[in-house]
C-alpha cells in the first residue's frame, strides 16, 4: 500500500464540516498531538491525509504543513477553504487558485503618516511563492484540454445543482474557478482601503486568506514537496459581512455561503487530483509498501517510539506509531477487499511524473507471502471501502 499522496491543511472546525461532506473518511488517528483523518481521493485507489488546525494563522498553517510532510511524506500539500475575493469579476462560490502567493506582512515597515503623526502608514514589501511551472500549466490548462474538458464541466456543474443555499439567495450561475494571486497574511480583512493596499502592491491579487503564507515557507524549505491553494469564495472582504454570514442553507442554517464555497473547492482539489497527467512529484521517500517491524522474538530490535516502519531498498526508515497504524489501516482494507483489484481508467490511473503506474506494489513481510494483517490503532469510521465515487456527483 503506497503512502498517501497528498496533505490536506483545513484551518477551521467549521470548514472541516464541509471537506468531510464531500470526502470519503476512512478513519483517524493521532500522532503528537494532532489528529489525522485518512481519506480516498475519489475516482482512484490513492489516498490522502488531512489534519485540521482549529485556528487561523501563518504560523499554524507552516506548522501543519512541516507535520504533514515530516509524518506521512507526503509529495503535495493542499490548503482548502474559504478565502475573501479582492476581484469583482469573481462570484460568491466560486474557487481561486493559487498561482502566486503573497505573503503580504513579510518585511512590511510602519511608520507616522507626516500630515498626521496619530496615523500609521504601512509599506507592504512581502515575499512572492509560487507553485511549479508544471503544476500551474496543468491547472491553468484543465478546462481547456480535450481529455479533462468534461471533468472541469462536470465539476462545475455538479457544485451548482447540489447548492444548498435557500431559494432566493441562490446563485444563478454556476461556479468557474480562477487561477491567480492569493494574498495571505496574519489579519482579517474588513476594510476598504487595507484592500485598496493590497491591490496596491500586487494588482493581481484575486483573494485574501491566512494560511497559504505559512504553508509555502515549509514546502519552500523541501523542495521535494509541492503546493496546491484551493480556496471557495465566501464574502469579499466587507466590513459588515452580516447578509452574507446570515444567509441560510435550505435547513435554515447559516453561513450557507461558506459550506457552498468549501464544498466546491473540494470536489474541485479532488477532480483535479483524479485527472490525467496530474503531474505528481516523487515523494521524499519512495512510495513503498508499509512493513511491520521484525518481532521482538525474532531477535531483531525496533527503533523506542515506533509500531512500524517503511522499508526504502535495503534501509528501513521507522514511522512514529500513528502513521504506522493509519498506513497499515489502508493496507487491510485494501487486503479485504476483492481478490481482483479495482480497475481504474487510463484518466483516473495513479500516475508517476512519467506517466507509469506506481500502484503496483504488495506488501509483503519478508517471507515472499503476504503480510499477515496486524491489527492497527486506527479508528475505522465505516468499514472497508469497495466504491469510491466520483467528485462530481454529488
Amino acid at each position: 500500500m503506497n503512502l498517501p499522496r497528498v496533505g490536506l491543511i483545513v484551518p477551521l472546525r467549521e470548514e472541516f464540516k464541509y471537506v468531510a461532506s464531500v470526502l470519503d473518511i476512512l478513519g483517524d488517528t493521532e500522532e503528537n498531538g494532532r489528529v489525522y483523518h485518512r481519506f480516498v481521493i475519489p475516482g482512484t485507489q490513492d489516498t490522502g491525509i488531512l489534519t485540521v488546525v482549529h485556528d487561523m494563522g501563518l504560523t499554524n498553517g507552516a506548522l501543519a504543513a512541516h507535520d504533514l510532510v515530516s509524518t506521512f511524506h507526503v509529495p503535495l500539500i493542499a490548503v482548502i477553504g474559504t478565502a475573501a475575493a479582492l476581484d469583482k469579476d469573481i462570484r460568491l462560490g466560486d474557487v481561486v487558485i493559487a498561482s502566486e502567493i503573497i505573503d503580504y506582512l513579510h518585511a512590511a515597515k510602519a511608520t507616522e503618516d507626516a500630515d498626521d503623526p496619530s496615523r500609521i502608514r504601512i509599506s507592504i514589501a512581502g515575499t512572492h511563492w509560487k507553485p511549479s511551472a508544471p503544476l500551474l500549466s496543468y491547472v491553468q490548462n484543465f478546462p481547456d484540454r480535450q481529455a479533462t474538458r468534461p471533468k472541469a464541466e462536470k465539476w462545475s456543474a455538479a457544485a451548482h445543482a447540489r447548492c444548498r443555499i435557500e431559494p432566493g439567495s441562490r446563485p444563478e450561475k454556476a461556479p468557474v474557478y480562477h487561477v491567480g494571486h492569493v494574498a495571505s497574511g496574519d489579519v482579517v480583512v474588513g476594510s476598504e482601503a487595507f484592500i485598496a493596499l493590497l491591490k496596491n502592491h500586487d494588482r493581481k491579487c484575486a483573494a485574501v486568506e491566512m494560511e497559504a503564507g505559512g504553508a509555502a515557507l515549509s514546502v519552500y524549505q523541501n523542495n521535494k514537496v509541492e503546493l496546491m491553494v484551493v480556496r471557495g469564495i465566501s464574502d469579499r472582504a466587507e466590513k459588515n459581512k452580516t447578509a452574507t454570514d446570515e444567509t441560510l442553507d435550505i435547513d435554515g442554517v447559516p453561513n450557507a455561503w461558506r459550506g457552498y464555497a468549501v464544498r466546491n473547492a473540494t470536489a474541485l482539489l479532488m477532480t483535479l487530483l483524479a485527472g490525467p497527467g496530474f503531474p505528481w512529484r516523487e515523494s521524499p521517500h519512495l512510495p513503498v509498501p508499509y512493513e511491520p517491524h521484525t518481532p521482538a522474538s525474532s531477535g531483531t530490535t525496533g527503533t523506542p517510539g515506533t509500531s512500524g516502519g517503511v522499508s526504502f531498498g535495503t534501509v528501513a526508515m521507522a514511522l512514529p506509531a500513528g502513521a504506522a497504524a493509519a498506513l497499515a489501516a489502508a493496507a487491510i482494507r485494501q487486503h479485504h477487499r476483492d481478490g481482483t483489484p479495482e480497475e481504474t481508467d487510463a484518466g483516473h490511473a495513479s500516475q508517476s511524473p512519467g506517466g507509469t503506474d506506481t500502484n503496483t506494489d504488495e506488501r509483503h513481510d519478508g517471507s515472499g507471502q503476504p503480510a499477515v494483517d496486524h491489527q492497527p490503532q486506527f479508528t475505522d469510521h465505516h468499514g472497508p471501502v469497495t466504491e469510491h465515487h466520483d467528485p462530481g456527483l454529488f
